[in-house]
């Protein structure tokens, strides 16, 4: 399972009079289910993590969740500090870190690291320091302003350990030999589902939040479109580009993707 591709999304826009008129989404993924059918449950919940390896500590622990369930053994709704503090360094990232650089904003890869060494709710006397960022006031970008006002909000509630959907867990046995786990992730909810022959994968499912976000019928789509109408100034060349950019940035893919200009 080593060298294993997680997978990409592409976009490509097509262009009539300037403005956006077709949008193609397309969110490639392997077939984790094949690879992962015929070997032992146990083994794969330990293989699970190592593919993906963003998010890793929610997808390790929906993976033994999942499994747990489909042996009758379900999980009653938690939060799980472990998935609460990778969804804390998720979130600092993005706000600290990625999208500063991406907004032409000065990162702060310093306050990062201390963010993402603070425990959840322990870090009360970080929130003064993150809402004096430029970023979280929206960076002067408004396609990206909501999501990092909803991203900052929630880093801001880990930190000072008020509730909050990131970090919790539940799963569920569907019937005997069949389970699904739910995880809340900084990107949206995750969901595996695991049946089992004997102690092997019968089919294993997962759905990330990336794979709802980018289908065809999933909101990017709608997004430009919608943009494209309402602009009919035109939307050229790097324009539609860039428009594109800061749309797919705000819904934040866990993997690489590429953008097209048809």
């Amino acid at each position: 399972m080593t060298g294993f591709d997680a997978g990409r999304v592409r976009v490509r826009l097509s262009l009539a009079d300037g403005i956006v008129s077709a949008v193609d989404v397309a969110c490639e993924r392997p077939d984790v289910a094949a690879a992962l059918r015929g070997r032992p449950a146990d083994e794969v919940v330990t293989l699970v993590p190592l593919i993906y390896s963003l998010c890793g500590q929610a997808q390790g622990i929906a993976a033994r969740l999942a499994l747990a369930a489909a042996r009758g053994e379900a999980t009653a709704p938690h939060v799980d500090a472990r998935v609460a503090a990778e969804a804390l360094r998720e979130h600092a990232w993005k706000l600290l870190v990625d999208w500063p650089k991406a907004l032409g904003l000065a990162p702060d890869e310093a306050l990062f690291v201390r963010v993402a060494r603070t425990a959840p709710g322990t870090g009360g006397a970080l929130a003064a320091e993150l809402r004096a960022k430029p970023v979280f006031a929206g960076g002067g970008d408004a396609l990206l302003a909501e999501r990092i006002a909803a991203r900052g909000a929630e880093l801001l509630a880990l930190l000072e350990g008020r509730p909050t959907p990131a970090g919790s867990v539940a799963a569920t046995a569907l019937e005997p030999g069949r389970g699904m786990a739910d995880v809340m992730t900084a990107r949206g909810g995750l969901r595996h589902e695991i049946a089992l022959d004997g102690d092997r994968i019968a089919s294993y499912a997962i759905e990330a939040p990336t794979d709802r976000l980018f289908r065809q019928d999933g909101p990017l789509p709608g997004l430009l479109l919608g943009l494209g109408k309402v602009m009919r100034s035109g939307i050229q060349g790097d324009g539609a580009a860039a428009t594109a950019e800061r749309l797919v940035m705000a819904l934040d893919p866990c993997v690489p993707w590429e953008l097209e200009i048809a």
